[in-house]
């Protein structure tokens, strides 16, 4: 088919009401897809996750249909029904904060984790005295809490209904309702953060932003007379996307024909070349990698420093860890933890320094006549902030948190949402995840008695969906979201948008929730059988509060063998003397982010892959200047849709797998 189209009428920046009406309800329908395939293809068919990325492959998949598929075939019928760039910026919107709930971000634990800590207090008496001494509201699990108590929903979540047994859907609606205020709450504060730190991040500090990068050329506005963007009639992008398609291709076909298909290497192992002491203490993912495109591209687009910061800073903690382990036994790999403690803690203090203008700007709004479409928008960011805020530590109280606790638990989740977001934005990483800033480091530095039960539950209950749920985090995504729309030019309907977002989450909470139950209750293992319950990580989600609370009942708390405040005093150094040299040095080359990121799972898979960009973005712009950095865009967005498509065809192809009886085999395209 010829790129050439009809004409059409020009939209425009405005949007009518009906066209604002189509996009939600096109954005609607995407989220769904999401919700309901996402459980599906993650924990039935155990296949790559599809949405536990900040970059999701069942988001992208969603949109390509769109700008592939849908618009050039209404530019040739209906040229008038055609979806404008704002409507796809809506779109878009929706979905990337839809895919926050069927993974990791929530509901990969949730369910499993209260249907499990039913069952676990039913088998043990010990168990069920502290969970009494912690009198936690009833409405939070499904079924009442006993030793010997039946508990037949949860024991059929964790395995499988019988014949003849229907899906308890009742049993779920209390924890649906106590969970989903938690949720309003949470997500108020986190689009009311976006809102707060987007005008100053984008404008004031021109922080880079590369995933926006990304999702503006694939929605581009094609020039008039042409069915798709300009992306997409480029050589290189298809080159790039090309090249990785037939990679994977290759790769999955020697996984089913081994014997038949040969397979180009994109792993390596060189444990045979560090075989002699002290290389032999060195961590496995220095000398075992693999690379992914996606980190290749992503760190094409991504600052130098920062792209240079993430693989040396990999590197040098190699040798603290060879050191450490070779010559000052016995190492505590927990110091590392603690030095991202400590890097955490400084990150955040710049985040609200280098923003303090902005964070008085809105605070004065409360108290102050907007005069201004700006004004009345920073008035509206305080109050849902306020709202949110004071919403969830209300929530802790009434599940029973001490108040100083919960304003911990609060504090956290406010750090982890704002760092998280600030390096999605500095970085553009799709993977990434803040393993620290723990409630319990703080809790287990006072007396035990300083602690109750209670507050030691919800502290696994903040680990959940703050440092964990932050591998696909609600603010990192509604601020994405509104900085596409802010390119729209009307700062008037940020607001409302914002509020469609969290309205997306409460939504997602029962649809995609009522998923993964209904999945779970008819699978007790996963297809290819390799997990029994279908989400055993989610399964003991709740178990390091048990762990904490029996601790807890027996007068202590766990304590590290090392001295943990010192370890996080000597992050807060190094972080914060790299800061300075950051801040005062224009050419220093390392950036504390790689602390954020050093020895953690992310981490460790990511550090090839933009070592590799890294170089082919220093090489091209040095032997090349801006003009040939320019020309070569293209070709890593190319790498990325490469990437995603070849994702989206080892999903399907196990599924038509599964529907002619056949098995098949997980192909794994990007970090699980």
């Amino acid at each position: 088919m010829s790129d050439k189209a009809p004409s059409e009428p020009e939209q425009g920046n405005g949007v009518t009401g009906i066209r604002v009406a189509v996009a939600c309800l096109v954005g609607l329908v995407g989220c769904t897809v999401v919700w309901l395939v996402s459980p599906y293809n993650n924990f039935i068919l155990h296949l790559g996750y599809v949405s536990d990325s900040f970059l999701p492959i069942a988001g992208l998949f969603v949109l390509l249909v769109l700008v592939l598929g849908v618009n050039p075939l209404l530019r040739r019928i209906r040229p008038r029904w055609v979806l404008t760039r704002l409507q796809l910026v809506i779109v878009l919107g929706m979905v990337l904060v839809a895919s926050v709930l069927p993974g990791q971000g929530l509901l990969r634990l949730l369910p499993y984790a209260l249907g499990s800590t039913c069952v676990q207090v039913s088998g043990s008496q010990q168990l069920a005295e502290v969970y009494a001494a912690a009198d936690l509201p009833p409405t939070l699990f499904p079924e009442p809490l006993g030793h010997g108590q039946a508990v037949p929903a949860s024991d059929r979540l964790l395995g499988e209904l019988l014949p003849g047994e229907s899906i308890p859907w009742g049993v779920w609606l209390k924890p649906l309702l106590a969970w989903g205020v938690f949720l309003g709450f949470f997500g108020l504060m986190m689009v009311s953060m976006s809102m707060i730190v987007l005008p100053q991040w984008r404008h004031n500090e021109r922080l880079s932003f590369p995933l926006i990068e990304v999702h503006n050329s694939l929605i581009d506005t094609p020039e008039p007379g042409r069915f798709f963007p300009a992306l997409f009639r480029s050589r290189p992008f298809w080159i790039g996307a090309g090249v990785v398609f037939l990679l994977y291709v290759l790769y999955g076909l020697n996984q089913y024909f081994p014997e038949r298909v040969p397979a180009i290497p994109l792993s390596w192992d060189l444990r045979q070349c560090f075989t002699e002491e002290p290389l032999n203490y060195l961590p496995s993912n220095i000398y075992r990698s693999r690379i992914y495109f996606l980190f290749v591209a992503i760190a094409f687009f991504m600052p130098t420093r920062i792209g240079f910061s993430i693989w040396f800073t990999t590197l040098a903690y190699g040798g603290y860890v060879m050191v450490g382990r070779a010559y000052v036994p016995p190492f505590h790999y927990g110091t590392i933890s603690d030095h991202r403690s400590g890097a955490m803690l400084v990150l955040t203090v710049v985040i609200l320094w280098l923003g303090r203008a902005r964070w008085a700007q809105i605070g004065r709004s409360l108290v102050r006549v907007p005069a201004s479409v700006g004004d009345r928008r920073d008035r509206k960011a305080a109050l849902l902030f306020l709202a949110g805020i004071s919403g969830m530590v209300a929530w802790f109280l009434w599940s029973g948190a001490q108040l100083r606790w919960a304003l911990l638990f609060v504090v956290t989740g406010f750090m982890v949402c704002l760092v998280i977001t600030r390096l999605v934005a500095e970085t553009g990483i799709p993977f990434m995840r803040i393993y620290d800033c723990d409630p319990v480091i703080f809790m287990s530095m006072v007396p035990v008695a300083a602690v109750s039960p209670g507050s030691l539950f919800l502290a696994g209950v903040a680990l959940v969906f703050f440092q964990i749920g932050s591998r696909v985090n609600g603010m990192t995504m509604a601020t994405h979201s509104l900085a596409l729309d802010e390119e729209e030019g009307n700062t008037g309907r940020q607001t409302r948008f914002a509020l469609l977002l969290v309205v997306v989450l409460l939504i997602g909470l029962a649809v995609c929730g009522a998923a993964h139950v209904g999945y779970s209750y008819n699978y007790s293992v996963t297809l290819d059988g390799e997990q029994s319950p279908i989400s055993p990580w989610g399964a003991g989600g709740f178990n390091r509060s048990n762990s904490l609370m029996l601790s807890h009942s027996r007068g202590q708390l766990p304590q590290p063998l090392y001295s943990r405040p010192a370890h996080i005093a000597f992050g807060v150094a190094l972080a914060g003397g790299l800061q300075w040299a950051c801040m005062a040095m224009p050419s220093w080359p390392l950036h504390p982010i790689g602390i954020i990121m050093v020895n953690t799972f992310y981490g460790n898979q990511a550090w090839a892959g933009i070592f590799l960009g890294w170089l082919l973005k220093v090489l091209l712009v040095r032997y090349g200047g801006s003009r040939l950095y320019r020309k070569a865009k293209p070709f890593f967005l190319g790498l990325i849709v490469g990437e995603v498509s070849a994702a989206v065809l080892w999903c399907i192809v196990p599924s038509i797998l599964v529907a002619l009886g056949k098995s098949y085999t997980a192909i794994h395209t990007q970090p699980l």
